[in-house]
């Protein structure tokens, strides 16, 4: 069976939807955003939704943020790769980080990307598609699949299966795809980016030790 192409998904859904569509985009981190803020900010009204309590430290989730905010400033001066059709708002959901380890110990002896991950996403999107359905987004997605490590197939379907909830709408995307990945490296070394190790919570921090 043919794996499915979610970029080009994404490019024919954006031929079909007007320019200045609302859209709310869920960050994990500045590096990631970096990317797909090019393939989007030109075609959608983004506003960007911090929501990460997989983060296994405030310390390390208010970093992340920072550098969440210090990019957008970037992009609203006008002094990014694109110039986006309007100004990119940004919305934090609070850190919560005892609601993920209260069910995520359970799971600890899972490896990287199995159950685990899949309902960290759930977790993540749900609340990024609630905020999107009260505030009236037409669409919503992540930046998560920019990552190598991050299984795009597995990610589009929590947002499909999210999407029958009712409110905005999943746009579907693949970012690894032309080089996504590694153009959010040479973005994140241009602007000087805060490009963490691990993807977020103490199992993949010790799954990177371990790598090394």
């Amino acid at each position: 069976m043919n794996k499915i192409n979610y970029d080009k998904k994404m490019q024919n859904a954006m031929k079909k939807i007007p320019v200045g569509t609302k859209l709310l985009l869920h960050v994990c981190c500045a590096p990631c955003l970096t990317y797909c803020l090019t393939r989007l900010v030109e075609h959608f009204d983004v506003t960007l939704y911090y929501a990460n309590d997989n983060i296994d430290t405030k310390d390390e989730w208010q970093k992340r943020l920072d550098e969440v905010a210090r990019l957008v400033d970037v992009v609203n001066n006008g002094k990014y790769e694109v110039v986006p059709s309007c100004p990119v708002k940004l919305v934090v959901k609070d850190y919560n980080g005892e609601h993920f380890a209260m069910w995520a110990r359970h799971f600890a002896d899972q490896p990287e990307g199995e159950y685990r991950c899949t309902r960290c996403f759930a977790m993540r999107l749900g609340d990024t598609h609630e905020y999107a359905r009260k505030n009236a987004f037409d669409y919503f997605a992540t930046t998560l699949t920019v990552s190598q490590y991050k299984n795009s197939e597995m990610l589009n379907l929590v947002g499909y299966e999210i999407e029958k909830e009712g409110g905005a709408k999943w746009l579907p995307t693949d970012f690894k795809k032309n080089y996504g990945y590694d153009q959010s490296i040479v973005l994140s070394n241009k602007y000087e980016l805060y490009r963490q190790h691990y993807c977020g919570c103490k199992f993949s921090k010790v799954g990177e030790e371990i790598e090394k």
